[in-house]
C-alpha cells in the first residue's frame, strides 16, 4: 500500500470560477484545508461548504464535471484522498492529490 501522486483538472464556466475553486481547494500552513463538504449540486454549480461554515458557489463547465468535483471532494472530507497543492490556468482548476492506493 502506497501513495501516489495524481493530478485531477475541472473545467469551470470561466477564468474567475477556476481561480475561485483553486482558491478554496488550497493547503494551509498545517497541511490541511478549509473544505468541510459540498452542500449542493444544482445543474453545473457546486456550492461547498467550508469549516467556518460559509458556503461557496462555483460554476463548472457542466453538470458531469460539478458531480465528478463532489465526488473528489467527499472522498477529501472521508480522508481517502488529501490535496497536496492546488491551481489553475485559464478555466481550469487542477487539484494535486495524495491517492492513498489500498490493496
Amino acid at each position: 500500500m502506497g501513495v501516489i501522486t495524481i493530478d485531477r483538472q475541472f473545467e469551470c464556466e470561466d477564468r474567475y470560477e477556476a481561480e475561485k475553486l483553486a482558491g478554496l481547494a488550497s493547503v494551509q500552513k498545517d497541511h490541511s484545508t478549509y473544505i468541510a463538504g459540498v452542500a449542493a449540486v444544482i445543474g453545473k454549480e457546486i456550492v461547498i461548504r467550508l469549516k467556518d461554515k460559509s458556503s461557496h458557489a462555483v460554476l463548472m463547465k457542466d453538470e458531469k464535471t460539478a458531480i465528478e468535483l463532489k465526488i473528489l471532494l467527499q472522498d477529501i472530507v472521508d480522508g481517502r484522498e488529501s490535496i497536496q497543492a492546488s491551481d489553475f490556468e485559464g478555466n481550469v482548476a487542477v487539484i494535486r492529490l495524495d491517492h492513498k492506493e489500498t490493496a
